[in-house]
């Protein structure tokens, strides 16, 4: 699981700029245009108005190319073997490679077997092979520089099992031997090309993965549909084009070209750019002002909503002298009313809003169970009570506890400029007030920086946190979020607690090849977090995808594929 740097947003008015190329929208294409049956017609443009700040950096296996901007831009620019479909299921992609790939058990080893594509080539003509395979696992293996690794890597999950890559048959067979079974192994192998990344040199590599894509250079090479080069890059726009793939072997683009424009997370901004066409598709974090009035835009704009793979939830920094007090965390959670949460929060867009009570499986995700044991499905005052009067807290003449002059009173940080949170805060501080717990609010623009900024969840300096995790059904992703901190060494732990039971499961989560067991597995975890209480699930986040309806071809993928997943399918109506 990873956490996508969502930014904060940008200046509530924001212009939208678009390149000469891209003004006017879907109709004024200048293409040679032409219709391809079936209602539809070749050619144009689609505008996707992007709610997250512009990417400094393209290249997806570093902090800085770690977004949510290149995610969802890059999504057909580099193939891997596997896509993830809007039922949260992997199928191999067979513009990449032909049949489904094997994978087997001998011996406490797995060996997975890719046959490529035979058609399959970068767009600089070169052939995809064998080679490429071993490329994209010998820069990921390691973050040690000392075993010839890389320290800037995001991760190296799954790849550090790996214990070869073998080509044969002209390349174009691929067999990976993994040390160890590997229940993600669909989730690898975005290809990167050896014959033109390779500098000769384990440290030379990290070098050039440090440096990553600049995005004003665009990405250099691509294996997909479109290409997203430096001609389609206006940064001062603060846009992406992204272009077809003259090399490209597949079912290529209706469209002439997709042009993704950053325009902040302002409702207004977004509403008002799809009113008068400057944008014809928007994906943003839904908010209840903004549903209602893409609503009232109907039918000129078609508009859905939709559960996906992230949640939102709180982190307790047990660094906190308190919090780091199980009964105080517990004493919280008991004191909350989630399902009021839920209620007057995404409840109020959706009525199939439900509180999540499960952090590695989603409501609509198969395995997902109610680990919590049914203890804070309502809230509970007398229990918050009890605890904390256990402690030896006692409730001062404002109704807040406190213990040896400190009361307890938290902070609560989330981002900037997202009503949805600020109003699951004001619920939380309402429901606190009474089983005295003050709640003060902290809208953070930097939540989501480096630990150069103090008061991110990285710097450390905060008591706790509401922000969402972006998943996918990779269980194994979950383990930086829950394995206990080595030394500085705190992955995406940010409550900075650790359970060994917890830690002993985890190795077994990414081991398990079968889908059942992984569940199983994961359940396991999640009903020891419970009892850890560190953090807090409260509800499955609901995806907003809407498009002007003169596009057809348009499927919300509510998985972390993003809008765009499907996009050689977008095409103008006819006539």
């Amino acid at each position: 699981m990873k956490l996508w740097r969502k930014s904060a947003l940008i200046a509530p008015a924001v212009i939208i700029a678009m390149t000469a190329a891209a003004c006017g929208g879907g109709g004024d294409s200048g293409s040679s245009g032409g219709t391809s049956g079936g209602g539809t017609q070749n050619g144009g443009q689609l505008v996707y108005g992007l709610d997250t700040a512009f990417p400094d950096n393209l290249f997806p296996l570093i902090s800085a190319g770690n977004s949510v901007a290149t995610a969802y831009a890059e999504i057909r620019v580099l193939l891997s073997p596997y896509r993830l479909y809007p039922d949260f299921t992997y199928k191999p992609d067979n513009d990449l490679v032909t049949g489904e790939p094997t994978s087997a058990v001998t011996g406490g080893k797995q060996v997975v077997t890719y046959k490529i594509n035979p058609k399959a080539v970068w767009s600089d003509g070169q052939p995809i092979t064998a080679k490429d395979f071993e490329f994209t696992w010998q820069i990921q293996k390691s973050s040690d520089p000392k075993t010839g690794g890389c320290a800037d890597l995001i991760s190296t999950v799954g790849y550090d099992q790996i214990a070869s890559v073998e080509g044969s048959d002209s390349d174009k067979t691929v067999t990976v031997t993994y040390d160890k079974p590997y229940g993600d192994w669909k989730t690898l192998f975005t290809l990167f090309p050896q014959h033109s990344m390779d500098k000769g040199s384990p440290t030379a590599n990290c070098a050039a993965v440090k440096a990553g894509w600049p995005t004003a250079s665009g990405i250099p090479i691509a294996s997909g549909p479109y290409l997203l080069d430096k001609a389609g890059i206006d940064s001062g726009k603060q846009i992406m084009t992204l272009t077809k793939n003259p090399k490209w072997w597949g079912e290529g683009s209706k469209l002439d070209r997709i042009i993704i424009q950053s325009i902040g997370n302002d409702p207004t901004v977004s509403v008002n750019a799809l009113r008068n066409n400057e944008v014809q598709l928007i994906y943003p974090q839904p908010q209840l002002d903004l549903v209602k009035q893409i609503k009232g835009l109907e039918p000129t704009v078609t508009s859905s909503t939709n559960f996906g793979l992230s949640f939102e939830h709180l982190d307790f920094n047990t660094k906190d002298a308190q919090l780091g007090q199980l009964p105080i965390r517990q004493a919280i959670a008991y004191a909350l009313n989630r399902p009021d949460i839920v209620a007057k929060t995404v409840g109020q867009f959706d009525g199939r809003a439900q509180v999540l009570n499960n952090r590695y499986l989603v409501n609509n995700q198969p395995g997902y169970k109610d680990n919590s044991g049914g203890l804070y499905a309502k809230q509970d005052i007398s229990k918050s009570d009890a605890l904390l009067t256990g402690l030896g807290y006692a409730k001062g003449a404002d109704g807040i506890y406190a213990k040896g002059g400190q009361k307890l009173s938290f902070e609560i940080m989330t981002t900037q400029a997202n009503p949805l949170r600020e109003a699951t805060i004001d619920v939380i501080t309402q429901q606190l007030k009474p089983a005295g717990i003050q709640i003060k609010k902290f809208l953070n623009p930097d939540i989501f920086a480096g630990p150069e900024k103090p008061r991110s969840l990285e710097g450390g300096q905060f008591q706790i946190a509401l922000f969402a995790w972006v998943s996918s059904p990779a269980a194994s992703q979950n383990a930086s979020i829950y394995a206990s901190p080595k030394g500085d060494s705190i992955g995406q732990n940010y409550s900075r607690a650790g359970d060994p039971a917890v830690d002993a499961l985890l190795p077994q989560v990414a081991a398990a090849t079968d889908a059942t067991a992984t569940q199983d597995l994961s359940n396991q975890v999640d009903s020891l977090l419970w009892k850890d209480m560190y953090t807090l699930p409260l509800f499955q986040k609901p995806t907003f995808l809407a498009y002007s309806s003169n596009y057809t071809g348009i499927v919300e993928n509510a998985t972390n594929a993003g809008p765009l997943w499907n996009s050689t399918a977008f095409a103008r109506k006819a006539g």
